[in-house]
């Protein structure tokens, strides 16, 4: 086991322009990322989480006071994921960084070779019992994830409780059932579906078109003083719902003239979806 007066190798150099660039590719992520369990206002990126905790968790070679017993494993365990080492301490210390940069990437966070590799490490520096890693503020859960994942221990706590139902999800849940939870989810998420559909069937009734509403934009509305008139105008700043050059939406207005009783949902003046070639239909006083 490391002594407490090693210098960690974050003490004195990091991959951040490698990590970095991990991280920011995470965002793009959309398939199989904990992220899109759930949407966490401030989720760390997993590549920096990951990283940054080998570095803490490893001795620096260069290190007077780093065990010779670390560096012989260390020495036995990288050659499978960066090839050869030279026999110099600083040599080692290179190839740990690199492993940290490499293993940064999303793609071989599963990787059983790099699983294999930095759990070696971890088991080198700290002995037969895995370290602790505490996470008081542990929100989105990045941290003790991958604290997790390289066979530390992990504590984590969040004082908000959607915070901790995510926590004991993805770390206590999805662990012990594997794929098996993701298929009761399915079962039980497509019966909540279906209840939910045929007990608000009559808040959406489908268009005249057959078109089915998923949503209602509420505003409120001044009414036309023009003479004969009497249009409800919305007041709202912008018809546009999305701008995205592969998906522009906006809405259209459909104006009543006064007449419709609007508590029939069928006789309504609403705002309803259409694509931005569709004319948008102002009320004009007649």
């Amino acid at each position: 086991m490391i002594p407490k007066e090693c210098k960690r190798l974050a003490e004195v150099d990091f991959p951040i322009a490698t990590v970095s660039k991990h991280a920011a590719r995470e965002k793009s992520i959309r398939h199989g990322h904990p992220s899109t369990l759930h949407l966490w206002w401030a989720r760390r990126p997993l590549a920096a989480c990951r990283a940054m905790l080998l570095a803490l968790l490893l001795p620096d070679p260069c290190d007077e006071r780093c065990p010779a017993e670390f560096k012989k494993q260390a020495c036995d365990l990288l050659p499978r994921v960066v090839g050869t080492i030279k026999p110099k301490d600083e040599d080692l210390r290179q190839a740990l960084l690199k492993f940290i940069g490499d293993f940064a990437n999303w793609d071989l966070s599963s990787d059983r070779t790099y699983l294999e590799v930095s759990r070696g490490l971890v088991k080198a520096a700290h002995g037969e019992e895995a370290p602790l890693v505490v996470d008081p503020f542990a929100g989105g859960g990045s941290i003790p994830l991958e604290a997790l994942r390289l066979g530390c221990e992990a504590f984590a706590s969040d004082l908000n409780p959607v915070a901790c139902l995510i926590l004991k999800v993805l770390l206590e849940d999805i662990p012990r059932h594997g794929p098996a939870l993701a298929d009761e989810l399915r079962r039980v998420g497509a019966e909540i579906k279906a209840a939910a559909e045929k007990e608000l069937a009559e808040l959406y009734p489908p268009d005249p078109d057959g078109a089915r509403p998923i949503a209602y934009l509420w505003a409120r509305t001044v009414r036309c003083e023009s003479s004969g008139c009497g249009a409800e105008i919305p007041l709202v700043r912008s018809f546009w719902l999305c701008k995205k050059a592969n998906r522009k939406r906006a809405l259209r207005v459909v104006v009543s003239d006064g007449s419709v009783d609007p508590t029939d949902p069928s006789d309504r003046s609403d705002l309803k979806s259409s694509s931005p070639r569709a004319t948008t239909t102002c009320p004009r006083a007649r």
